[in-house]
């Protein structure tokens, strides 16, 4: 939480910090109550410090249940807050637990509890370039026309279920809607977005990142100045989008994947390569790169997914190992990019770009099996 929250030691203080933020805020409004919630839950201080997630997770149910043991205007309020904007399902559920229990032994609910988290969805739209590699994600909300505010993510999709870039909170969201709708970038298309597809960008989005950015052996960059600040909130915004996210989209599994490789190897992309148990070592390794090692989908390919894997030193050391797969390795690698893109339907200008960036990822992979095989 915030600076005297995280400065104050041990569950007791921590409520007792809670129920003075709740009696400054006695009057306040739904939204300024949780803007103030975010913060709390952001455990984060002045100089950037935070609390790793679990340990602050750990700390809020603590104080949740101290909070349950008080008989208080206040710590009903701070429990309703809670209830509200917690990132823990369970922990939603404990502190709005604990507050009916103490209303219905006769204390007083907080003033604006029948409105926290009742928001408008106000319009969810959203600019994508045509791999699926990149998302900017606009949500807007208001309280009945009042207290207007948005969420502006970029999402990079080609790491996990996509990584936040860029997190922005806004009070004009309607400045912002010209921009997405119309992003002037290379091959980026600006269009409403189902509110049940945002709240899944939006929740994958924030799984990875806090995979990602507690990882200290990764450390993504850039990483949003504002992440941590904004993450209860962005979480509360995505479950007020859709009582459901639009599910994922499908994994291959084996035989998924056999299919697409016997439906690559009859295509015409792959007229010119030769026949035979090489091939399909190639065309074996390339996929399992791709599904196992990058954790995509075999057949969303874009620039920068073309050059992460076919730039993978493991798959350059694997192929080295067998001469005839590093062979042929570029040839098939070239020949199944070529063959997703008309499969997926991409337009002349995308399959042209993802052609220069395939060429250049297969010169630096040729390059790279030589180095492993002259170094083995």
């Amino acid at each position: 939480m915030g600076d005297a929250f995280q400065n104050i030691g041990g569950t007791s203080s921590s409520a007792d910090f809670l129920e003075w933020n709740f009696t400054i805020q006695a009057n306040g409004t739904p939204w300024s109550i949780e803007e103030a919630m975010t913060q709390l839950l952001a455990y984060e201080n002045a100089e950037g410090f935070t609390l790793p997630l679990a340990t602050a997770i750990q700390r809020d149910g603590e104080v949740i249940h101290e909070l349950g043991r008080r008989r208080k205007p206040t710590a009903v309020a701070a429990l309703r807050a809670f209830a509200a904007m917690s990132t823990v399902d369970t922990q939603r559920e404990l502190a709005r637990t604990y507050a009916d229990k103490l209303v219905a032994e006769g204390l007083p609910e907080p003033p604006w509890v029948d409105q926290i988290g009742q928001v408008r969805v106000d319009g969810c739209w959203w600019a994508h370039d045509p791999f699926g590699e990149t998302a900017i994600v606009l949500c807007a909300f208001s309280y009945d026309g009042d207290d207007e505010h948005g969420i502006l993510a970029m999402i990079d999709r080609t790491l996990g279920g996509g990584l936040f870039r860029e997190l922005t909170l806004g009070t004009h969201p309607a400045e912002w809607l010209e921009t997405v709708l119309n992003p002037g970038s290379e091959g980026f298309v600006g269009e409403p977005l189902d509110p049940a597809y945002a709240r899944r960008l939006f929740e994958d989005a924030v799984a990875t990142s806090d995979e990602l950015i507690e990882n200290r052996e990764y450390q993504p960059r850039p990483v949003p100045r504002a992440y941590r600040k904004m993450r209860a909130l962005t979480l509360a915004r995505a479950r007020a989008l859709a009582d459901v996210p639009a599910p994922a989209e499908s994994f291959p599994g084996t035989v998924e994947l056999e299919l697409l490789k016997r439906s690559f190897l009859a295509s015409g992309a792959a007229s010119a390569l030769p026949g035979g148990d090489a091939t399909d070592r190639a065309l074996d390794l390339l996929v399992m790169q791709f599904v196992e090692q990058a954790a995509c989908h075999p057949l969303q390919l874009g620039p920068r997914r073309v050059q992460a894997i076919l730039g993978l030193p493991a798959l350059a050391t694997d192929a080295a190992a067998d001469p005839e797969v590093a062979r042929l390795l570029p040839e098939v690698a070239s020949a199944w990019i070529s063959w997703t893109a008309t499969e997926r339907g991409l337009p002349a200008d995308a399959v042209e770009r993802l052609g220069r960036i395939t060429e250049q990822s297969c010169a630096d992979l040729r390059a790279g099996i030589a180095g492993s095989a002259g170094g083995a």
